[in-house]
This record gives structure tokens, C-alpha cells and sequence, in this order.
């Protein structure tokens, strides 16, 4: 990747969210006043929300069951002015910066994982131009601070394959888990990837991955419970008061209709929606285009995961990563589906912690079925296919607010 490449995309991704941070109307992102309440509670009181203490107030949407490691970085922040609408359009600019660290440590990660071009650019693409995301992180929500740290900890966890494993590097990476957790429960599903990291380094040594395991484990309960201990405290639920904000979403009975439904809610959501409830939307030919490549890219990495297998071709990237990625994505992926199966709320944003592998995947499994003369123009055409879906995006937006 050429550093003209690499500043367009950083460039382009800033500019787009700030455009869109000041196009998306006023607490008009994803439950963004429920998100900036929270941070405001904290700044007052000092302390996390208690739902219990407002009864009066709507919990429709609400978002008090989060963990609250983003709220405590905006609550400062947010106090520097009373108006509410300034502390929310000062809550953008920081979603803004947090997505920019990400976005850092995710061309690390690509240097260490020494991943081939064109893969490597349209990760990146997808990290600074995938719509939904665009306007996910110009709004006021904990997404954007959790799919930092996930890409932060991915980056230590991949350094890590390729050095000496120690108890204090092992604290680290406790205390890197502990912060994804404790800005969403999201940040679960790096604790495989973990634990999977210990065995591969120690895997001669059966007593050291056990105890490093167990190292880890305590170390992120340590770190961690007096989170989950308030919320069963405060509201008898280790989670918190969560069906506060789900409660509202049809139950649908389980059956192929409701994955169908989930998938489908899922994809769109993923590629390119706006608005409080995903309500604004490309047209429906647009979303049936991008289908093509999507089931293209799943049937070719698991047709070049098996010729890997079998020895008949060599992966792009080396196996060790390969297995890390795939079990970060699968766990995120068992995540939104325990949660879609219990609340019908089937959100592309979910799988954002894991979008880093999504889009590599995507990229490499595209790339199996592409002619030799396109595959050397893939990240161009990635990167036009993405910014004409944020004009499209900016269009819908604009005639959705006029109405």
C-alpha cells in the first residue's frame, strides 16, 4: 500500500464523517440521546445511572445496561458546556478522533500481519468508507470506542503470535479485554482469540497454557466484576436493565422465517442504513447488487480456506493470523445471533468489533472468483463502489429530512 493510498483513505474517512456528522440532524444517530444522557448522568452524579431513580423517564431505547467506559471518557469532556447541543455535536468530533486511532492501529495490524495487496487496501476501505460505519462513528454511541479497542487488542494479540508470551504481556492483554468489555459486551469475543493465542504459544507445554488461561481469566474478572456486580446489585441482572432498550422489538418465535430475518436485517443494516431506526435506506436494487459479491466473497475464502487445507494453494496470509481472525469473527458473529434469538433486533453494527476481518474476508474471498486483469484494480473499484454508496447515502439522508 503507497502512503498516497493510505492518506486518501484516513482523509476521505474524516471528511466524510464530519460531513455527515453535521448532515445527520440532531440526536438523529442510533439512540443518540439515550447515549448522551448517560454521559450527562455521569458528569452530575458522578457515578453510572440508575434507571430505578427515573421512573418517569422513557426507557424506550434507552442506553443504561452499557458498560460505561465511554460515557466516563465523554463526561468530562461534555461538561465543558451546558447546551446539550453542543455537548452532543463536541460528542461527534470525539467519535470522530476514536475512529482515527482505530483506524491506526488497523494499518498496524496489516504491517505485522504482512497482508498482500490489494487485501490490505480494501480492509481499510471498508474500515474508513463502509456507510453504515461512516455514520456510526460521526455520531454520539459506543460502537466507535469498542471497535477501537478490539482493532487495538487484535493488533497486540497478532505482535504477540511472533514473540515470547510472559504473565505481564498476558496482564496486558487482560487489561486491553477488560476496557473492550467495559465500553460494550461486545468485547467478549476477543477472550477466545486469547485464549487461543496461549495455546498456539504454549501449546508444548501443557501446564503453562492452563496457568497463563487461568492468569488471563482472573485477571479480566478482576477487572471486571465490579461492573457486573453493580448491575445484579442496582438491578438483580448481571447485565443490567438491558430489556429496557429491547423490550420494544417484535418476539419472534424461532424457526428458518427468523433467521431468514435476521440475515436479512443484518445485510442491510451492515452495508448502508441511516436514521434513529435504520429507517432510511438505499434503493432496494442497490442492497440486491451488493448480495452478488457478498455470497461470491463467502464461497470463495471457504473454497480457498479448503485448497489451503488440502495443500493445493497457499493462503494469503499466514495460518497463525488466519485462525486468530476466524475465531474472533465467529465469536462476534455466535454473539449477534444468541442476542438476535432472545430480541429480534438484527443490526449490521454488531458485527463492526469484527469488521476488520469481515472486510479481509470479504476482499479475499471476492478475489478467488475475479479475472486476473480486475483482481489488480480491486481496491479502486472497492473504494468507487464505496464512496458512490455514500453519495447515494448523503442523498437519501438530505430528501429524508426535507420531508
Amino acid at each position: 500500500m503507497t502512503k498516497n493510498t493510505f492518506f486518501f483513505l484516513l482523509a476521505t474517512g474524516v471528511i466524510l464523517r464530519i460531513f455527515f456528522s453535521f448532515q445527520i440532524p440532531e440526536f438523529a444517530g442510533n439512540d443518540e440521546l439515550a447515549h448522551l444522557r448517560y454521559a450527562q448522568h455521569i458528569a452530575a452524579e458522578k457515578k453510572p445511572p440508575n434507571l430505578n431513580n427515573y421512573p418517569k423517564e422513557d426507557p424506550a431505547g434507552n442506553e443504561y445496561f452499557q458498560p460505561p467506559l465511554y460515557y466516563l471518557l465523554l463526561a468530562p469532556l461534555i461538561a465543558i458546556s451546558s447546551n446539550p447541543s453542543n455537548q452532543l455535536h463536541l460528542a461527534r468530533i470525539v467519535s470522530i478522533i476514536i475512529w482515527s486511532l482505530g483506524f491506526y492501529f488497523a494499518i498496524k495490524l496489516i504491517s505485522i500481519i504482512k497482508l498482500r495487496e490489494p487485501h490490505g487496501t480494501v480492509a481499510l476501505a471498508f474500515l474508513a468508507l463502509l456507510p453504515t460505519y461512516i455514520a456510526n462513528s460521526a455520531t454520539v454511541n459506543n460502537d466507535t470506542l469498542t471497535i477501537s479497542l478490539t482493532l487495538l487488542t487484535l493488533f497486540y494479540i497478532a505482535e504477540l503470535l511472533n514473540k515470547k508470551l510472559t504473565p505481564a504481556k498476558i496482564f496486558g492483554l487482560s487489561a486491553l479485554t477488560s476496557l473492550t468489555i467495559l465500553s460494550k459486551i461486545t468485547g467478549l469475543i476477543l477472550l477466545p482469540a486469547v485464549i487461543w493465542l496461549i495455546y498456539y504459544k504454549l501449546k508444548r507445554y501443557p501446564k503453562q497454557v492452563i496457568t497463563h488461561t487461568l492468569i488471563f481469566i482472573a485477571s479480566i474478572v478482576l477487572l471486571t466484576n465490579w461492573w457486573f456486580l453493580y448491575n445484579f446489585l442496582t438491578y438483580q441482572n448481571f447485565l443490567g436493565p438491558i430489556t429496557a432498550s429491547t423490550a420494544t422489538f417484535t418476539n419472534v418465535p424461532f424457526d428458518i422465517y427468523k433467521l431468514y430475518l435476521i440475515a436479512r436485517g443484518t445485510f442491510f443494516t451492515f452495508w448502508a442504513s441511516y436514521g434513529p431506526a435504520n429507517q432510511i435506506r438505499l434503493p432496494m436494487y442497490i442492497y440486491l447488487l451488493l448480495l452478488l459479491p457478498t455470497v461470491l466473497s463467502i464461497l470463495g475464502f471457504f473454497l480457498l480456506l479448503y485448497k489451503d487445507f488440502r495443500k493445493r494453494i497457499k493462503f494469503p496470509i499466514q495460518s497463525k493470523y488466519i485462525y486468530t481472525f476466524l475465531i474472533v469473527l465467529f465469536a462476534n458473529i455466535f454473539l449477534l445471533l444468541i442476542f438476535n434469538l432472545r430480541w429480534h433486533q438484527p443490526l449490521g453494527r454488531y458485527l463492526y468489533p469484527s469488521l476488520f476481518e469481515v472486510a479481509l474476508f470479504w476482499s479475499i474471498g471476492l478475489n478467488t472468483f475475479l479475472p486476473k486483469t480486475i483482481q489488480k484494480h480491486m481496491s479502486k473499484l472497492v473504494i468507487t463502489m464505496m464512496l458512490i454508496l455514500n453519495l447515494l447515502g448523503a442523498v437519501a439522508i438530505i430528501n429524508y429530512y426535507k420531508l
